[in-house]
């Protein structure tokens, strides 16, 4: 089992290869959510990985009138989408975070201890199936708890003090009003909630996280969702007997045998944040071709556009510019030019 056939089998688990998701659904599910601070790059990648295509209006039907699609902040603490009926199983892992409540995260985000358990506190009582815009969330919370001083943490930067609501499934996305974002109570805006249990939410997110960006070990999990490493640890020991070691780390072993299949040459250019990249982000070393990772994961948390060639990121692209970081070969060239043909090649 090569790096080379290991990089094109995760193409071919991503949707990027011989096989489309029927509807973005099972996408986000295969991808274990899409990344979605981007908008446009949420719909771009959506639309490379679904037989027929997607657009942000189908997004959009999905988000807010079937209501299969959730959008909230998952791993990392960033916003993504999810399959709606998996957010009782995210909601499950994520609310082991601890980080939110401890003195350094409370300061620097200008509350208390005491003033983050009236907020958790009074949510359910005061977000419901209808959305309320940011603004109206953060009064009607300051009604609750008498908080007054909460308005400024409430409302402004990019919704850090919000985070702890969506990790315990208390706060999701809403339809957009406008210019304004909104905001729901999940258990009330989506249909079926079941509650689950801690430890097999964890497992089943691990199996599949293994299952698309596999091979990996527990530790790169652990970041790659933000989890707290020892529940990661447990959580492979747990899974071990489903598991095969190769280089690299663990492999679900029902899939481990599709890795050395032969597989047709894919070339493609990845929007901003995709999945595939993130997903690649602690193997950079083994991912990107020479020296350029710098490039790809850069300051601030962006991550580039990316060309990916057989599942190796041989480049970077922006603004109809492609900047190779290896010579392309004449193949690859001319899958660009079919392709992208308004994309370019930078010699």
């Amino acid at each position: 089992m090569t790096w080379d056939q290991i990089l094109r089998w995760r193409i071919e688990r991503q949707f990027l290869g011989a096989e489309r998701a029927p509807d973005a659904v099972a996408a986000a599910r295969r991808l274990s959510g899409v990344h979605a601070q981007l908008a446009a790059s949420a719909v771009t990648a959506l639309d490379l990985r679904v037989a027929g295509g997607t657009s942000a209006e189908s997004v959009d039907e999905e988000l807010w009138r079937r209501r299969r699609l959730v959008k909230t902040w998952a791993a990392r603490g960033t916003l993504h989408l999810l399959p709606a009926a998996d957010l009782p199983t995210w909601v499950a892992a994520m609310s082991t975070r601890g980080r939110e409540t401890t003195g350094s995260w409370l300061r620097y985000h200008g509350v208390t201890a005491e003033q983050m358990a009236d907020i958790i506190a009074a949510v359910p009582d005061v977000l419901g199936a209808e959305p309320l815009t940011r603004e109206e969330l953060a009064g009607a919370i300051i009604e609750a708890t008498g908080h007054e001083d909460l308005r400024e943490p409430l409302t402004q930067g990019f919704g850090a003090v919000l985070k702890p609501l969506a990790f315990r499934g208390l706060l999701c996305s809403g339809p957009p009003r406008g210019r304004n974002v909104t905001f729901v109570a999940p258990r009330r805006w989506l249909e079926g909630w079941v509650e689950v249990a801690t430890e097999p939410a964890i497992d089943t997110l691990a199996l599949a996280y293994l299952g698309t960006y596999g091979p990996s070990t527990a530790d790169e999990f652990s970041r790659w969702f933000d989890l707290k490493p020892a529940l990661a640890k447990r959580s492979f020991a747990r899974l071990a007997g489903q598991l095969v070691e190769v280089e690299g780390g663990a492999l679900p072993a029902e899939l481990a045998g599709e890795v050395a299949r032969e597989r047709p040459t894919t070339v493609h250019l990845l929007p901003a944040f995709d999945p595939y990249t993130v997903g690649s982000l602690r193997q950079l070393d083994r991912v990107v071709s020479g020296p350029h990772k710098a490039k790809v994961s850069r300051p601030q948390g962006w991550i580039s556009p990316v060309l990916v060639v057989d599942g190796r990121i041989d480049g970077v692209w922006d603004s109809g510019t492609v900047t190779p970081f290896v010579p392309l070969g004449r193949s690859v060239r001319s899958a660009l030019a079919k392709g992208f043909p308004e994309v370019s090649v930078a010699d």
